[in-house]
């Protein structure tokens, strides 16, 4: 071949069927499962590529422990051990996403190859990040967060956290939006584990609609967390919550987009499982609907494989008279919508069709109408009949309302007052 070179060929990620796995690489001294494991270069790009291999679509690199207690690292330090990783592996066609709260570690992450920035705080650690991001050509996963571990003691109340995680993911956003980044670059991420207890982990994945109603993707990192380690005998090894964690993967699978784990072909074989079943039959394919108090309805038979398809409406606003109080009569106030469709999305796709779906853009003011309209006391009042009007188009199967009255007349500060029904044809 006269001297002549081949060029490498790209390395292939994983099949990047929904969801996606995400392998964890640690470049760190000091993480909760496998601190100094993959420190060094060479046994860094060995991991990632055997996790490509597994079945991962992206390697999630990170350089600093989140791991409570952990030491804060600098960033000059974080960026001398994920920099040289993201780099080989970028170059060798591997999806890269760079877990980091400091701003300018993304910045030179993506410029060495990275594709997404997975920021645990949520652009709060660093103020320069949204700002930084949205000059990025990248995804961005904001995950919810309040504070180091250092507080999450403090911190870790909620009413009730699918609702609570949500409210708070929807303000940072709208953040992310204002300072520039695309709503279709945006991921969210419920933190588990960070200041949350046991509890408040398992009601954000027994309950996901508050989560996918936000309307972003949703990538859920529950692997080898406390939370999955405390139904273990005290004492067992880390390693052996990958188990637990590639159970979860297989439940969860119908709603999430993403799952960062740490043994990938673990998760990525319970998927496997997860969808054969899925695919042998409608039985084998529930709907994931759990809010407390909600109506339920299964998705019909020619959509049970199908039942994620939705379309998504946040923050429709409208002005209407509705309250239990004269002045709420008499002023009006704004209320905010958010309005989840779930159909069956397959024709519309393969025929390029408007007639098989709904439009977007009439139920959008059709639901503004039917908020406007006949002062009522309840917000569940309009609740429902924003339900109705949903339904009546007849692709629908089940739509999830979430009303927001931010105006309340509550004599306490606050943020927000929401109440969210889920309802379906009979």
């Amino acid at each position: 071949m006269s001297g002549e070179t081949l060029a490498p060929q790209p390395r292939a990620a994983g099949a990047a069927a929904r969801p996606e796995v995400w392998g964890v690489l640690n470049v760190t001294p000091d993480s909760f499962s496998d601190g100094g494991r993959y420190l060094a270069l060479d046994a860094a790009l060995a991991q990632g590529r055997a996790l490509v291999d597994a079945g991962a679509s992206v390697i999630d690199v990170g350089g600093e422990s989140t791991r409570p207690g952990a030491e804060p690292v600098a960033p000059e330090v974080e960026r001398e051990r994920v920099l040289p990783v993201v780099a080989v592996l970028a170059a060798e066609g591997i999806r890269v996403s760079i877990d980091t709260m400091n701003a300018e570690t993304a910045a030179a992450a993506v410029e060495a190859g990275a594709a997404i920035v997975n920021d645990v705080s949520g652009g709060l650690a660093d103020h320069a990040m949204l700002a930084t991001v949205a000059h990025l050509p990248c995804d961005y996963v904001v995950m919810h967060w309040r504070g180091p571990s250092a507080v999450w003691d403090e911190v870790s109340d909620y009413a009730w956290a699918p609702r609570d995680v949500a409210d708070e993911l929807r303000a940072r956003l709208a953040a992310a939006q204002e300072a520039g980044i695309a709503a279709d670059r945006l991921w969210v991420d419920p933190g588990l584990g960070f200041a949350k207890r046991a509890e408040h982990n398992w009601q954000l994945l027994a309950h996901p609609d508050e989560l996918r109603a936000l309307g972003a993707r949703v990538l859920v990192g529950a692997s080898r967390k406390r939370f999955l380690g405390a139904l273990l005998p005290e004492g067992t090894p880390v390693e052996e919550r990958d188990l637990l964690t590639a159970v979860l993967s297989a439940l969860v699978a119908d709603w999430v987009d993403a799952l960062r784990v740490h043994d990938v072909a673990a998760s990525a074989r319970a998927l496997a499982v997860q969808r054969s079943l899925a695919a042998a039959g409608p039985a084998a394919a529930p709907v994931p609907v759990a809010l407390e108090g909600a109506y339920t309805a299964a998705a019909p038979a020619s959509s049970a494989l199908h039942a994620g398809d939705r379309i998504t409406l946040t923050g429709l606003r409208a002005f209407a008279h509705h309250g239990v109080f004269d002045h709420e009569r008499r002023d009006g106030q704004q209320f905010i919508i958010d309005v989840v469709a779930h159909l069956d999305l397959r024709g519309a796709a393969a025929n390029d069709e408007l007639a098989a779906t709904v439009h977007y853009g009439e139920l959008a003011e059709q639901v503004v109408a039917a908020v406007e309209t006949d002062p009522v006391d309840l917000i569940e009042t309009v609740a429902e009949r924003v339900a109705a009007v949903v339904l009546q188009h007849g692709a629908v199967w089940q739509t999830t309302v979430t009303v927001h009255k931010p105006q309340a007349p509550i004599t306490v500060p606050f943020a927000d007052v929401s109440v969210t029904i889920v309802r379906g044809r009979a």
